[in-house]
């Protein structure tokens, strides 16, 4: 496979219709199957997951759900553009933003540095890390991210280390907003407002 021809919506369609009823696959096995890069099958998976048709079963281990099976027998083709998830009420429709690519790298992954976030998400966004961590902060206060008591090892002799977290609440596929007037995190998947009021 040509992996530098696919469109952005084929690489999910590929990933959806190469995976197996029950069959669970790491990121790397799925690269070395279909011959893609390790950041085209984690946007990917990132879509598949947004469309509630994959998901982590372990870490580091992905699965197509029920839906996923449905349409992959249904020979579904994912397009690249937005995506509104279907539900019966009225919801925020899923963006591709900086904020929806690291919500969706956080409930791809088990636990996960600053850095390893942006290395998810950015698209040449402006200011990254800064943006990562205030996201991070906000999640935290709210209950929906734990700061891990071990941290990653640094780059350098000298360094502590990086933070490490973990997502507790994974409550859906859209990115909660922070709503700095309410000093709460609304939660597009639950319809609720959470207060940010949990030590940071």
């Amino acid at each position: 496979m040509d992996a530098a021809k696919l469109e952005p919506g084929e690489i999910p369609t590929t990933i959806l219709h190469h995976l197996c009823e029950g069959e669970c696959q790491t990121i790397d096995q799925i690269v070395n199957a279909l011959g893609l890069t390790h950041r085209q099958v984690s946007n990917g998976a990132g879509k598949l997951i947004l469309r509630n048709y994959l998901e982590r079963v372990e870490i580091g281990c992905y699965q197509l759900t029920r839906d996923g099976l449905t349409a992959k027998h249904n020979g579904t083709v994912i397009t690249s553009g937005p995506w509104r998830p279907d539900t019966a009420g009225t919801r925020k429709p899923v963006r591709d933003t900086f904020r929806q690519r690291l919500w969706t790298a956080m409930r791809m992954s088990g636990a996960f540095t600053i850095g390893e976030l942006v290395m998810a998400a950015s698209r040449d966004d402006a200011d990254p890390e800064n943006h990562t961590g205030r996201y991070l902060r906000y999640l935290k206060a709210a209950g929906y991210v734990v700061e891990l008591p071990v941290r990653a090892k640094g780059t350098h002799q000298t360094s502590n280390g990086f933070k490490r977290y973990r997502l507790l609440k994974n409550t859906g596929p859209t990115a909660p907003l922070y709503q700095a007037k309410r000093k709460s995190l609304h939660d597009y998947n639950s319809g609720v407002d959470v207060p940010c009021n949990k030590p940071l």
